[in-house]
């Protein structure tokens, strides 16, 4: 039988043995947590590094037609981002370089001019498109109505592309 010093001394070790065991836990749920704070930080760091690379891209792309920081400038200076006012900017934009398109293939009948100048700005549309997408998509917000508004300024794109196009055949028609 043991006696009450052993007694004592096994209840000392069980707790002691209760208490490290109580404060490697303590230890291992402050570590995962610290762990899990990390995680969390470094997604929402990882986030902000996508969205300043596509801002500063996207910037970089705009600034020979539209100077330095462009997004940041039309939004100070309340530029319609609506899907017709948008579709309607990309449509002008890029339909204004028919006339250096034809002078460069003034061998090229009109129909023929046309058609390539279609192909080459449809193709760049739809890159453009296509990125714009996928960078929506890396920001995880290509979803209700920014992926409606998305859609739905692309098929205005392609509207306006198709009345460009028929403004052509209608003065051929005409003459």
């Amino acid at each position: 039988m043991a006696t009450n010093g052993e007694k004592t001394k096994n209840v000392e070790a069980a707790s002691k043995q209760t208490a490290q065991q109580t404060s490697k836990q303590l230890m291992n749920q402050a570590i995962l947590s610290a762990q899990e704070d990390v995680s969390l930080k470094s997604g929402d760091e990882s986030m902000t590094l996508l969205y300043r690379a596509a801002i500063e891209a996207i910037n970089e792309e705009l600034a020979p037609a539209m100077g330095e920081n462009a997004i940041q400038t039309a939004y100070d200076n309340g530029v319609d981002t609506s899907p017709e006012a948008t579709a309607d900017r990309i449509v002008s934009f890029a339909t204004q370089f028919f006339s250096v398109h034809q002078q460069q293939n003034s061998n090229m009948s009109l129909d023929e001019q046309l058609d390539s100048f279609m192909n080459i700005i449809g193709g760049a549309i739809d890159n453009g498109f296509k990125e714009a997408r996928d960078i929506l998509s890396g920001l995880k917000v290509l979803q209700g109505d920014i992926a409606d508004g998305v859609d739905k300024t692309y098929g205005l794109v392609q509207e306006g592309l198709q009345a460009f196009r028929d403004s052509f055949n209608k003065k051929s028609n005409e003459s």
